[in-house]
């Protein structure tokens, strides 16, 4: 077989690649499309509903404190949001100084402190489900639910991919690169 013939077989052969490729290209931009967009989206939510002094990412750290239903660490809190403690100790500085959350000691680690809603917060708690609310209603329109779990569900193993394939290679320049 000449090199010709194999190089026209290694062209035509990677064809179907080349497309799924594409489609995986648009798919991976999308994403980053859609997380430009719906943060967009919820700072002026957070204005329209007077929480302009937090930001989305912010938001989202007090409503994750919220869902946990008890007082976390700024570890765990950094877990959950898949970002990184000096990331996370820059929200809660902000967030303790806007009188939205309170640090208190641990009562079984003396070294660390545990992160809680203030009062201040859980009443805010309506406004801030009105501009989650509205955020799901605009980016899911037109969806039915069983539409909703398929991408949801699709989101989830892309999540899982991406974990597994850095295991143990997460840089901390890499959770800087999300910050706030």
């Amino acid at each position: 077989m000449s090199m010709l013939t194999m190089s026209k077989l290694t062209i035509s052969d990677t064809r179907p690649d080349l497309r799924r490729r594409r489609v995986q290209t648009r798919a991976m931009i999308d994403l980053a499309r859609i997380r430009h967009a719906s943060e967009a989206l919820v700072e002026s939510l957070l204005r329209e509903h007077g929480l302009e002094d937090v930001t989305p990412a912010q938001a989202n750290a007090l409503m994750v404190l919220i869902d946990a239903r008890r007082s976390l660490t700024a570890a765990e809190l950094a877990r959950e949001l898949s970002l990184s403690e000096v990331t996370v100790g820059r929200f809660v500085r902000a967030l303790e100084a806007g009188g939205w959350i309170a640090r208190e000691p641990d009562p079984t680690d003396a070294r660390a402190l545990r992160l809680s809603a203030t009062p201040k917060t859980r009443e805010l708690l309506p406004r801030f489900i009105a501009v989650s609310n509205a955020l799901l209603d605009q980016a899911f329109a037109g969806f039915d639910e069983e539409r909703i779990a398929a991408f949801a569900e699709a989101l989830a193993t892309v999540r899982e991919n991406l974990d597994s394939g850095h295991s143990g290679r997460f840089s901390a320049s890499a959770a800087r690169s999300r910050g706030p």
